[in-house]
């Protein structure tokens, strides 16, 4: 099945497997900038790890990394290989593996709450290719979501089988998973969180009965532990029962629940001050009410997939205009994965799941989908500001819709006990009608149409690489043009050596960023050469030719605007040296009058 994770992904993104130095997934936005921050990290892990935020983009700005999610966890990855065709490789490998493990790990969840290879098989491509997740392609801290599944595998395997190993597995990958940003890692948490209260709730009600005891009475009866002796009557069996409910955990499960549970703390606490520090710096880096409600939307959200769905894009295009972002706010859980849902929360042909287990999925998938709305469901905002106002961490959150990728699995796991029990009342008619084949070729049936509902049509451009004339040159560094869309393409360039460069992406505005970009419309003249003296820039290199970039509507203005005519002007006086190779056009600052403005 692992194998089956690696092919379904490799199929889905047909041919980018064949194009894995010079290809991109779906566009030239954030991958080619995740593409540089995994290989940030990794070079930071080996050669200055007590200094990993403080990457070389926005210089002279410190803690860089934590303009946007870290991805600590990928950065291991970035240990082997150096350089522009590397990072994008690296990237790829990442994009593959994160469908695959979501694939995988849900499959493996999907087993241990007890359905069959279909049931599984059916989990993990209803999660890995729900049709929310082709929106979020270009997010690799968004799509790695596979750890999660695994992770809640391991430590419900471990519990059940009084497992150290696989609870100590189950939280080391709970805390790879929270190293991969907050993000997810938010919500995981507060996931682990319900689901520890739950456990608490059901030991004191005398309902659950861990480690050797457990197994004992569930195998006895699963669904009803044997009665103390000379108890007759129900209500003081159940009453002794409670009495005798023992510890709520083995000890040794306790140990490396606490040592799991500390390093997911440590990792979160390392990861979070950065943050803090830079919420506390930049106020523009606080998430503000209108921010948030930017990227809210309401109940037209849950009927709107993403226009690169291809079963469900035009069909919802009416819903998706509604919406305030295209690109965040579409939740369609897919028509098929509904209706299996539904059919697995009814139950229908006898359920392998408890009543209360699918009760506690539907809760959960309902949840997610309404915080997933963001302010967007009622005027005031409620009950996501409940969220924003009280629980911590959740303020830092600007885009409420990915709570949904939590939601997605909810979804899965009940539309997998729904396909297992829809070929299980197939099964007696296949068997009298002599098709002994039908239920094989129903649950097939399921599982192509999951994958196609999910899996929507992926853009592979080519990913622009550096000129050999503008490899080495001395930083700190300054590619023009300048705005949102081509600072992620200059980011990807300065991992050949990572020489520091004044710009990059963020999640937030940056007012000296501004204040440098907007002093360059007139490059190169005295005034946009002195600023860039005031920021300490000695390089630049004007770009000719540009690649087709996504644009980012509304703010982004690129600087300077004509470029043939900046290349044109004179510099003369300037204190600057100019020299032309191809399409580049090289500009060495020398030293000379800086411009005199206070900056932030």
């Amino acid at each position: 099945m692992a194998l089956a994770g690696v092919l379904l992904a490799v199929l889905t993104t047909w041919p980018l497997v064949l194009h894995m130095p010079s290809r991109i997934a779906p566009d030239l936005g954030d991958p080619v900038r995740t593409a540089w921050e995994v290989a940030w990290v990794g070079h930071a892990m080996l050669h200055s790890p007590l200094h990993l935020f403080d990457a070389n983009t926005f210089y002279p700005h410190p803690l860089s990394l934590a303009f946007s999610d870290s991805l600590l966890g990928y950065g291991p990855a970035a240990f082997f290989g150096s350089g522009t065709v590397a990072a994008l490789v690296r990237y790829n490998l990442l994009f593959l593996l994160a469908w695959s493990l979501c694939f995988f790990g849900a499959y493996l969840l999907a087993r241990e709450l007890g359905l069959g290879r279909l049931g599984g098989a059916a989990a993990g491509i209803a999660f890995a290719y729900a049709p929310y997740r082709v929106t979020e392609a270009g997010h690799l801290h968004v799509i790695s979501s596979g750890g999660l599944a695994l992770a809640l595998f391991l430590l419900i395997r471990g519990c059940r089988r009084s497992s150290a190993r696989l609870v100590l597995a189950g939280w080391l990958l709970s805390a790879w998973q929270v190293s991969l940003g907050f993000t997810l890692g938010l919500q995981y948490v507060y996931l682990l969180a319900i689901l520890a209260l739950l456990v608490l709730v059901y030991w004191w009600r005398g309902r659950l009965f861990p480690g050797a005891a457990w197994q004992r009475v569930s195998a006895a009866a699963p669904q009803a532990p044997e009665l103390p002796a000379n108890t007759t009557d129900e209500p003081a069996a159940k009453r002794a029962l409670t009495t005798q409910r023992g510890p709520l955990i083995p000890r040794r499960l306790l140990a490396v629940s606490l040592i799991g549970v500390a390093l997911c703390g440590l990792v979160s606490i390392y990861q979070a001050r950065p943050y803090l520090k830079i919420s506390h710096d930049y106020p523009t880096a606080k998430r503000t009410l209108k921010e948030v409600k930017n990227y809210s939307s309401g109940p037209a959200a849950l009927l709107s997939a993403s226009s690169e769905n291809r079963v469900w894009g035009a069909a919802t295009s009416g819903m998706r205009a509604k919406v305030h972002s295209k690109n965040e706010d579409v939740f369609f859980p897919g028509g098929l994965i509904l209706v299996l849902a539904l059919l697995g929360l009814a139950g229908v042909g006898g359920s392998v799941y408890t009543r209360n287990l699918r009760l506690g999925l539907a809760a959960g998938a309902f949840s997610c989908s309404i915080l997933a709305m963001g302010l967007g469901l009622t005027g005031a905002g409620y009950p996501y500001r409940l969220l924003f106002n009280y629980a911590p961490g959740w303020n830092g959150v600007r885009v409420p819709g990915r709570v949904f990728t939590l939601g997605t699995l909810f979804y899965a796991l009940l539309a997998a006990a729904g396909a297992q029990q829809l070929v299980r009342l197939i099964a007696p008619w296949a068997r009298r009608h002599s098709l002994a084949a039908a239920p094989a070729v129903v649950g097939v049936v399921m599982l192509v149409g999951l994958l196609g509902e999910g899996a929507g049509h992926l853009a592979h451009p080519v990913v622009p690489q550096p000129q050999k004339a503008e490899v080495g040159l001395p930083g700190p560094l300054l590619d023009l043009p300048t705005d949102g869309p081509a600072d992620r393409v200059w980011q990807y360039f300065s991992t050949n050596g990572f020489y520091k460069i004044p710009i990059g992406n963020s999640t937030f505005d940056i007012p000296a960023v501004d204040d440098l970009r907007g002093g360059l419309s007139g490059f190169p003249d005295k005034a946009s050469i002195e600023k860039l003296r005031y920021y300490g820039i000695r390089t630049v290199v004007l770009h000719l030719v540009m690649p087709t970039l996504p644009g980012i509507h509304g703010y982004a203005i690129a600087e300077p605007p004509d470029l043939p005519a900046a290349a044109a002007k004179p510099v003369a006086g300037l204190g600057v040296t100019r020299r032309q190779v191809g399409s580049l056009v090289i500009y060495e600052i020398g030293p000379g009058p800086a411009a005199l403005h206070g900056h932030d």
